[in-house]
């Protein structure tokens, strides 16, 4: 009986050609998108989930109350781990990771590694599996490494690697190691990524600081024995805190907001390895929001809802053209189940050609989605039992909920107004432009939040941010020995076009090292803590950025006490009480005092996300970035130039300089993959809805030919028919654009509350956004309207 069924449904679904092509377009291409996203939201949620023991694991953050601004940081003091193991129960495992990209050499040849420098225990908490050497003694050694098989293929090709020794440039000095195990790839949806490990002691500044507590560097996890509750471990760990970090827990309550919600004033607390790919405070956070597959999961969801409504709406007004067939096989004595089953019959036969091409469509789009929205799907995620299992189960319940209701719905019918010619489905009406009215709603939407994103994004790249972006160049400078950066600086003074020279321990913006960072410092000041960010750089750091000085000067060679001077910005004025802070002294923590030689006006080193902090900039650290300011006609060709002069002068320099204004664009990757997002959606959405409001009007127009005819003979025009024909459509969208504007109001407005800094709504974005669904709306149902207005009349009443 099924399979005369499908023959049968293959049979209607060949007569009704632009039904059937309309629907399978439709739900072809809403398939493939909700795919794609769907397996982007799952990819973003099964980060890190390989791990053994991942229930166990946790990263550690501090949170201090900074006089009622809560200061969340992921750097841990060295003493603190030794600490931790020593005197919190239920602790299994610790370690450090600081990763970093290592000059690796052997033989002749050289080549970058992504390396992470750990403790003993990392491959013992994590699950990174060794098929060569032994897991338990890989790392026992301070001179012993563990490579990645691909990265094991790169140094030696099909050698055997266990046992061979290579060099390391740490800290500008080629050291020798022992390869002592080989580990399998990391799954690409792993958080955490290395091709080379080696014990946390040989960062080179581990002996410095190795028992210094104020001294906080690296991200510090631990392994918690099982059945060791969260709860009880952060209560443990925080009688620790309590007892090492005394004086500065008595500086911040000096100024501390009264009961902070009933927790100290610092605290640490736990991060779970399932939450490091989308938390912030996470060191393997991945920048993108927690919303983010949320994010995917809705788009997909409204994009299939779209498709689907098109599919019950041309069901059932397909039904009114099959009433003879209805009436007929009731008639006959078919039951309610039967004529069920053969409707869903042909919506199953339909979804099927539909599935079959999405899967095609979807390989072939892959990579350039991939490409396009910054993603890395592969096909490979098929083999995934979950993922196969959620897209069958996604398959029949779309099949069930498009094929299913309008099925029962024409097996419901009576037969005596079948046998009449009235179908009875008039009541359907008013879900066919409900739902209608919520295709176009989903299209305002999307359309709405697209435009305001955009003007978000022009807003950033426009704001001013206080500096010079498009004059200076940043370059970073791995692996470079003092001596390098010494040429490299004499260099550049040498050329004509650079203006200024000078440097930065931290970058602006997001260089093509992919580094950034701050560094908090803080300290009592007339009784009172001060928390302010740190930032050493190099003399003619205001004159090179463009920096406005307020009162005083920039650092200067001329004077031999700007060793101990710092300049300040106006929001650090404003934190130690005065206007001019020129000429003021005060020491943080334990160190000498320095003194205010300057004072700038705030800028932007950080993103437009977050308000202006508190800077103080100091001499006293060495230097991670090169600024350069260039006057040009030509900034590629003295980028290039730039660029190769330092790669002849550092053969290990990895990454490319650039300009700043590159730098601060980088900063809102995530927004323009949002924007992206939403406009491929807004797109989507609104062709879907355009061939489903077309498809409905051929039918309404095929339905309503006598009346149009009789019209015309009355004397109509075409306008006047076009108009008639076309208004009950229109008023459906204008419904849908009044529902959507406050909708995408809200979302946008809480969107933009994420920026520190943002543009402003305005109405005429809602405004434009439901002229243009009106527009296409109306474009969309003349396209048919007007072919049935100039239909012959005669044809339209003669008896069929």
């Amino acid at each position: 009986m099924l399979k005369s069924y499908l023959k049968i449904a293959w049979r209607n679904l060949r007569k009704q050609k632009v039904f059937a092509a309309v629907n399978v377009v439709g739900m072809s291409t809403a398939l493939c998108a909700a795919l794609l996203l769907s397996l982007t939201a799952y990819r973003e949620w099964t980060f890190d989930n390989f791990h053994k023991n991942g229930k166990d694991i946790y990263q550690l953050i501090g949170i201090e109350d900074a006089g009622g601004q809560l200061r969340t940081g992921s750097s841990m003091s060295k003493p603190l781990a030794v600490a931790i193991q020593k005197e919190v129960p239920g602790v299994k495992h610790v370690t450090f990771i600081a990763g970093s990209n290592v000059p690796v050499r052997y033989g002749t040849n050289h080549y970058y590694l992504s390396t992470q420098l750990v403790d003993n225990d990392f491959l013992k908490m994590f699950t990174f599996p060794i098929v060569k050497g032994d897991k338990n003694n890989a790392l026992q050694q301070l001179n012993q490494i563990v490579l990645t098989a691909r990265a094991a293929g790169i140094l030696f090709k099909d050698a055997e690697p266990v046992g061979k020794t290579v060099e390391l440039n740490l800290n500008g000095k080629w050291q020798p190691f022992i390869v002592s195990a080989v580990a399998s790839d990391i799954p690409d949806n792993s958080g955490i990524y290395f091709e080379l490990l080696t014990r946390f002691e040989n960062d080179p500044e581990y002996n410095a600081t190795k028992n210094d507590w104020n001294a906080s560097n690296y991200p510090l996890f631990v392994q918690l024995e099982p059945g060791t509750s969260k709860t009880s471990f952060e209560k443990n760990i925080n009688t620790v805190v309590k007892k090492y970090y005394k004086g500065k827990i008595e500086d911040l309550q000096k100024n501390a907001v009264v009961g902070n919600n009933g927790k100290d004033v610092f605290y640490l607390q736990g991060i779970a390895l399932k939450d490091f790919h989308l938390d912030a405070n996470s060191t393997f956070y991945s920048g993108l929001n927690k919303f983010y597959p949320w994010l995917m999961i809705i788009l997909a969801t409204l994009i299939i809802g779209i498709a689907a409504i098109n599919f019950i709406n041309l069901s059932i007004a397909r039904s009114f053209t099959r009433s003879s067939e209805i009436g007929l096989r009731k008639s006959l004595g078919a039951q309610n189940g039967q004529l069920m089953l053969q409707f869903w019959a042909e919506a199953f036969l339909l979804c099927c050609f539909a599935l079959v091409l999405s899967l095609g469509l979807m390989v072939f789009l892959l990579p350039y989605y991939n490409k396009v929205f910054g993603h890395h799907i592969a096909l490979g995620i098929f083999r995934n039992i979950r993922v196969i299992a959620g897209t069958i189960g996604g398959f029949f319940l779309v099949t069930l909920l498009a094929g299913g209701y309008p099925a029962w719905r024409v097996a419901k019918l009576n037969i005596l107004e079948v046998l009449k010619g009235k179908l009875g489905l008039g009541k359907s009406n008013g879900m066919r432009n409900g739902l209608i009215i919520v295709q176009f709603m989903v299209a305002v939407v999307l359309i709405s939040c697209t435009s305001i994103i955009w003007q978000q994004l022009n807003f950033i790249q426009s704001a001013p941010l206080g500096y010079n972006t498009s004059q200076v160049i940043s370059i970073p400078l791995d692996n470079a020995t003092p001596s390098d950066v010494a040429t490299m600086k004499n260099r550049l003074t040498e050329m004509p076009e650079v203006k200024s020279v000078s440097g930065s321990m931290l970058n602006l913006g997001l260089g093509k090292d992919g580094s950034s960072g701050n560094w908090t410092r803080g300290f009592t000041y007339k009784d009172r803590h001060v928390n302010t960010q740190y930032l050493a750089v190099d003399y003619n750091y205001a004159k090179t950025l463009d920096l406005k000085i307020l009162s005083g000067r920039d650092f200067s060679r001329e004077y031999g006490t700007d060793s101990s001077a710092v300049v300040v910005n106006e929001q650090m004025a404003k934190q130690l009480g005065v206007t001019d802070p020129v000429g003021l002294s005060f020491s943080m923590g334990d160190e000498p005092p320095v003194h205010v030689i300057g004072l700038v006006k705030d800028y932007h080193f950080e993103s437009l996300h977050k308000k202006i902090d508190p800077l103080v900039m100091t001499l006293n650290a060495p230097l991670n970035y090169i600024f350069v300011k260039v006057e040009t006609s030509n900034p590629v060709a003295s980028l290039k130039k730039i660029g190769a002069s330092w790669k002849s002068i550092n053969e290990l320099a990895e990454s490319d300089p650039s300009f700043l204004d590159e730098n601060a664009q980088r900063l809102y990757r995530q927004e323009q993959r949002f924007s992206k997002i939403f406009m491929s959606g807004a797109v989507l959405a609104v062709i879907i809805s355009c061939m489903g409001l077309f498809a409905i009007a051929v039918l309404v127009m095929a339905h309503r030919k006598k009346e149009i005819g009789i019209r015309k003979v009355l004397g109509a025009s075409v306008s006047g028919i076009v108009l008639l024909l076309s208004k009950d459509f229109l008023r459906l969208v204008l419904v849908a654009v009044l529902i959507a504007t406050p909708a995408a109001w809200y979302f946008m407005r809480r969107w933009l509350e994420g920026f520190e800094y943002h543009t402003s709504i305005h109405w005429w974005v809602f405004g434009i956004a439901g002229l243009m669904a009106v527009c296409i709306a109306f474009i969309t149902v003349s396209l048919q309207s007007v072919k049935a207005a100039l239909a012959n009349p005669v044809k339209s009443l003669s008896r069929d």
